[in-house]
């Protein structure tokens, strides 16, 4: 009895297993839909536990962008459970939903949360400056003619 799954494999021209084993993958594109960066900001929080008990507490900011952030904080807050941040330098308030909770070694917790709107002053932080690339005079003075 013969298979068909031997069948492909004959009709390849030898060798061209191996070549396409060694062909690198190409590179990822970015699938974020804004940049993030290091931030250290106090956020105070409002929200809800599993057990729907309201709670408050003081966390910050890790990473943040223009829609969310990933939180350090102590409550195990359940995904899609909305919150309510308080900025503690701005006491500017944003209201967010949980999108993922994350593991820390110690009590706390990473908590990925994202904004409902887009809200690019909240952090009230600037973002890393952009790689900027060197013209030689060179350059420069034929880029002028």
């Amino acid at each position: 009895m013969t298979t068909n799954f031997d069948a492909p494999k004959r009709s390849q021209p030898a060798g061209t297993e191996l070549a396409n084993d060694r062909i690198p993958a190409p590179p990822q594109a970015e699938r974020r839909r804004c940049a993030r960066w290091n931030a250290h900001v106090p956020v105070f929080v409002y929200g809800h536990t599993f057990g729907q008990t309201p709670f408050h507490e003081d966390a910050y900011s890790a990473m943040v962008s223009e829609r969310g952030a990933l939180l350090i904080m102590s409550a195990a807050v359940p995904v899609g459970e909305k919150l309510l941040l308080t900025n503690r330098v701005t006491q500017a308030d944003q209201e967010c939903r949980v999108v993922h909770v994350g593991l820390r070694d110690g009590p706390s917790v990473e908590v990925a949360i994202e904004f409902t709107d887009a809200a690019p002053q909240f952090w009230r932080v600037t973002a890393p400056p952009r790689r900027v690339v060197s013209i030689s005079p060179t350059e420069q003075h034929r880029n002028t003619r």
